[in-house]
C-alpha cells in the first residue's frame, strides 16, 4: 500500500470523506513499513490524532488493522483475503511477464505496464533493468498524470469527449507541474506518432518512452486499444537519438505480443 501523504486529495470527485480518510490510514503502511505508531500515522496522513485514533479503532473492528503487543499498529488478518483477491485480479499472465523481461534484457532499461486511476497512473507490472543505474518504480506505485510519456499515452486512450476534462482536472491538481496546454500538446503528439517520449519531465535525468497496448487481435479489427500502456524507462544518457527508433520498435513489438498473451484479469 502506498501513502497519499498529507497533501493528497481525499478522493477523486465525490465520495464519502470518512472512507477516503480510512484509505489514507491504510495507505500509510507498505512492505517497508508494516508496523507503525499512531504518531507516525498522523504524520504520514496529515490527519488529526483524534481522527486517526477513531479510524484505527474502526479498522481494527473490521479486522483490517490490529494493535501488536508493543502498541504498534499493523496490518490485520482480514487483509490476507483482500490481498489474495487483488493479486489474482492484477497479476500479469506468466507469458506476458516473460516477454517484458525479454524486452528489459534486450534494451537494458526498466519495462513497466501502466493503467490510469483518477489523476494518477499505476504500475501494474514491471521487469527491472539489468543495469545498476536504472529507473526504479515498483508494482503498485502511483505516479502523477501531469507529466511523463506513459501519462500522455494514457490520456490519448480516453474518449475524446472525456479527455479534455481529465486534462483540465490534472492541470488544476495541487501537485501538477504542467498547465493544460502543455499536457494537451503532448497528448496530441502521442496520438499523432503512436508513441511518446519524455526527457526529465517528472524526474531530472530520467527518460520514459511509452506505447499503448493494442486491442487483442482475436477481438477483431474494430476493437479499441486497451487502456494500458507499456513504457521503457531509464537514464536519459542512454536514450540517445540513434537508439530511440530501435527502442520504439522493440516496445511496440512487446506491446503487440502482450495484447496476445494477455493483461491482468481486471483489465479484461
Amino acid at each position: 500500500m502506498r501513502s497519499g501523504g498529507a497533501d493528497a486529495p481525499e478522493g477523486d470527485g465525490g465520495g464519502i470523506r470518512a472512507v477516503s480518510r480510512a484509505f489514507r490510514v491504510l495507505g500509510a503502511f507498505s512492505v517497508d513499513r508494516m508496523s507503525l505508531g499512531v504518531a507516525e500515522i498522523v504524520r504520514e496522513t496529515g490527519l488529526p490524532r483524534t481522527t486517526v485514533l477513531r479510524l484505527v479503532e474502526t479498522l481494527q473492528a473490521e479486522g483490517m488493522l490490529e494493535f501488536g503487543a508493543d502498541g504498534q499498529v499493523r496490518v490485520g488478518t482480514r487483509m490476507i483475503g483482500l490481498a489474495a483477491f487483488a493479486d489474482a485480479a492484477w497479476t500479469l499472465p506468466a507469458a506476458s511477464l516473460v516477454r517484458m523481461r525479454e524486452l528489459a534484457a534486450a534494451t537494458g532499461e526498466t519495462v513497466s505496464l501502466y493503467v490510469r486511476r483518477g489523476l494518477h497512473r499505476v504500475v501494474v507490472g514491471q521487469a527491472p533493468s539489468p543495469n545498476m543505474l536504472r529507473h526504479v518504480v515498483q508494482t503498485g506505485d502511483e505516479l502523477p498524470m501531469w507529466g511523463g510519456s506513459a501519462a500522455l499515452v494514457l490520456f490519448g486512450l480516453e474518449p475524446p469527449a472525456e479527455r479534455d476534462e481529465l486534462i483540465e482536472r490534472t492541470a488544476r491538481s495541487p501537485e501538477s507541474q504542467s498547465d493544460a496546454d502543455t499536457i494537451r500538446r503532448g497528448v496530441e503528439s502521442a496520438l499523432a506518432n503512436g508513441w511518446s517520449i519524455s526527457h526529465g519531465r517528472r524526474e531530472p535525468g530520467n527518460t520514459g518512452l511509452a506505447v499503448p497496448i493494442p486491442a487483442d487481435p482475436a477481438a477483431g479489427a474494430d476493437a479499441p486499444a486497451r487502456r494500458a500502456v507499456l513504457a521503457l524507462g531509464g537514464p536519459t544518457i542512454r536514450f540517445t537519438e540513434d537508439k530511440i527508433p530501435g527502442f520504439v520498435a522493440a516496445v511496440r513489438a512487446c506491446a503487440e505480443d502482450i495484447a496476445r498473451t494477455g493483461l491482468p484479469p481486471a483489465l479484461h
